[in-house]
């Protein structure tokens, strides 16, 4: 009897080991599967050879140091810390870090600070690059008035064709057609996400989608206060919320 017991005892054992394993791994993959994924926020492209450098970041240092961002380190005249390219809730802006050589904004040198729109051209000491957006905060002046001349109402507007849809409670985002905006694609679930009105303001909530909603490029897991100026994904659309 004690024989069969202690047998028992060993196979209880490696069956909660192998259960174990088991559940760790699934944990593992479950993780690398749901990571979020990296998007182009903007594009900073090198006049000198007409290379892309591309901005995944909310805020992104560049100088000729090693642990900036951006690592200009062929250029001479770079400090080592010389500027900070950051997406504010106004848009893009170029900040001086107190380099030697100074930050020019479109031949013009900034003090502090520069709003940076598309197609702008930014220097750092001998450095002269052109900024690009990628529907992240950032248009050309005549692009960026033409959003603006929407009423003040809490809206979605979709940058590929600045159109609205403006909000009154709740805005239900899919394929079906009773969405309020029905986006058919085959990446886009059924009931994908939806904004909604809460006493402490808006809310993006992502319903259980396959292909999962971002907001400024990370994965929205729950639900996300939105702020004016906050960019949604879903799919291949991206939406700006305007309040």
């Amino acid at each position: 009897m004690d024989f069969f017991l202690e047998q028992f005892d060993y196979l209880v054992r490696y069956v909660f080991a192998i259960i174990a394993v088991v559940i760790l791994l699934r944990c593992v993959f479950s993780l690398f599967r749901s990571r979020p994924r990296r998007e182009v926020m903007a594009k900073l492209i090198d006049l000198a050879d007409d290379s892309e450098i591309e901005i995944e970041n909310w805020e992104t240092s560049i100088g000729r140091s090693r642990s900036c961002d951006i690592s200009l380190k062929n250029y001479g005249t770079v400090s080592r810390f010389h500027a900070v390219l950051a997406l504010r809730k106004g848009g893009w802006y170029i900040f001086d870090t107190d380099s030697r050589t100074g930050v020019y904004l479109n031949g013009e040198q900034i003090r502090h600070a520069g709003k940076i729109f598309d197609g702008d051209t930014v220097s750092f000491g001998n450095a002269v690059m052109t900024f690009s957006s990628n529907g992240y905060g950032a248009m050309s002046e005549d692009e960026e008035s033409s959003v603006r001349d929407y009423t003040n109402a809490e809206r979605l507007v979709n940058l590929s064709d600045n159109s609205a849809y403006y909000l009154s409670g709740s805005c239900l985002i899919g394929k079906d057609s009773n969405c309020n905006i029905c986006l058919p694609m085959h990446d886009i679930s059924k009931e994908h996400a939806e904004v909604y009105l809460t006493r402490n303001g808006w809310m993006i909530a992502d319903l259980d989608s396959e292909s999962g909603t971002y907001l400024n490029g990370q994965i929205v897991i729950g639900a996300y206060p939105l702020y004016d100026g906050d960019i949604i994904s879903v799919g291949e659309y991206r939406f700006m919320f305007r309040e």
